[in-house]
């Protein structure tokens, strides 16, 4: 297997990856990174005051986890290197403090280690003289999006820069000059990308898609393949595991994780305790390579599980299901009623030529309002006809009840409705960052 291959010459095995030898190297590395850490950080020297290693990667649970408020106040505590050696830094808007956000530091070499994991993640999707068209933000120097074409390149494949999506004739157009065969993107873009080229019949065929980003779930990427009639991979990273996570191999049975720089855990997400394999739980990562800036039991706040058994691949990486649900993205409906983006992704994305919506719940005291705005290609037959109009409405009620919580927040006479239509020729962004339920309180007068 191609990852497997891979990380047995970056941690010098001289035979077959094995599990034992991977687990071994993990908690040596590790170990490693402590010494690392608390020699070359204010930050962890206070944390693991009385902690100086562990012996099996069962004693995890004897390393204090961090947080994004661990980052948020302490960030600059946190470097091991001197600021001569930083080549990037990365800010996170937060969800939490008007204002507070995220600094992530990386070195070159920090840096590299993504490339290099691009250059093989990549290779399942591509090879040479294949034209790959990135939709990831790459016009600064070492973002995602310029990273991926630094991988592109090293394979030999030729790299279009689009950018995120901003006008579907521009990218549709782009595509035909370079007669793109493979796009690496997010899931949302990529399928209002896709229902375009369909709805305008144009001649445009791909072979293979990356999903990177956001959350994707099981409906959306059906409706991506059925749209694009072709392979369809997910990947999992954020700017804390240095954008590279976890990639799907050809037999699509989870994504294999970069086990040579991340070691990822699934814990119970009040405890922290570690939960069954295949339970689910939330993600720690520990960037096990990272030199300006580790990250050791890092609380990601993303919900997903292992995937139990082995991959027909062969592989002896563990590997992660699609990510359920991020913890800040659930939204109050009712008495113990949650609901999140990715339960309205599944609903919503069925919706023929539908290319994007946005969801706001707004806390009226004594009830919710689910407001939704929907965004559907152009077509004129359709927008100024009322009819049709309230019918679709009805028809997006109706599959919104179909989801138990949503229904029992609605029966309880805890929730209404209010859906808004629009048509539209380009592609429309409602988000600015990821994408997620906003939850809003009417202002009492």
């Amino acid at each position: 297997m191609i990852l497997d291959k891979w990380i047995s010459k970056k941690i010098k095995v001289n035979k077959e990856l094995t599990r034992e030898n991977l687990d071994k190297y993990q908690l040596t590395t590790l170990n490693n990174l402590i010494k690392y850490a608390k020699e070359n950080s204010k930050f962890y020297e206070k944390l693991y005051k009385g902690i100086d290693e562990i012996n099996s990667l069962d004693e995890l649970y004897k390393i204090p986890t961090i947080n994004k408020e661990d980052i948020i106040e302490n960030g600059n505590k946190m470097v091991c290197v001197n600021q001569s050696e930083i080549s990037r830094i990365v800010s996170i808007n937060t969800s939490g403090t008007m204002g507070s956000h995220k600094r992530i530091f990386f070195t070159e070499e920090d840096q590299n280690l993504t490339v290099d994991f691009f250059v093989h993640g990549l290779s399942f999707l591509v090879s040479k003289n294949d034209i790959m068209m990135i939709m990831m933000p790459c016009k600064t120097e070492n973002s995602v999006g310029d990273l991926i074409r630094k991988a592109l390149t090293i394979m030999g494949v030729n790299p279009v820069l689009n950018g995120t999506l901003m006008s579907f004739k521009e990218t549709t157009d782009l595509m035909i000059k370079n007669k793109v065969n493979s796009i690496v993107g997010m899931p949302v873009e990529i399928l209002a990308l896709g229902r375009y080229i369909k709805h305008e019949n144009l001649p445009i065929k791909i072979k293979s898609i990356l999903l990177s980003a956001d959350m994707v779930n099981q409906v959306l990427i059906e409706e991506i393949k059925q749209t694009y009639n072709c392979e369809v991979y997910n990947h999992f990273g954020m700017t804390e595991t240095g954008l590279g996570g976890a990639v799907e191999c050809e037999y699509h049975n989870g994504m294999h994780i970069r086990e040579n720089d991340l070691l990822i855990e699934i814990v119970n997400p009040i405890t922290k305790e570690k939960v069954e394999n295949g339970e689910s739980g939330e993600i720690l990562v520990t960037t096990l390579t990272r030199k300006a800036m580790p990250l050791i039991r890092y609380e990601t706040g993303d919900i997903a599980s292992f995937v139990k058994g082995d991959c027909s691949c062969k592989s002896v990486l563990k590997r992660l299901d699609n990510i359920k649900y991020r913890m800040d993205d659930r939204v109050n409906i009712g008495k113990n009623i949650y609901i999140n983006i990715s339960m309205v992704d599944s609903i919503l994305f069925k919706l023929e030529n539908l290319i994007n919506y946005k969801i706001e719940v707004e806390n009226c005291d004594t009830y919710y309002e689910l407001q939704l705005q929907l965004a559907f290609l152009d077509e004129d037959d359709k927008k100024d006809n009322t009819n049709y109009n309230e019918e679709l409405k009805n028809k997006i009620k109706t599959l919104l009840l179909e989801n138990s919580r949503i229904r029992k927040s609605y029966e309880m006479g805890m929730l209404n409705f209010a859906i808004e239509l629009t048509y539209t020729k380009e592609y429309i962004n409602f988000y600015k960052g990821k994408r997620k339920i906003i939850s809003t309180e009417k202002i009492k007068v």
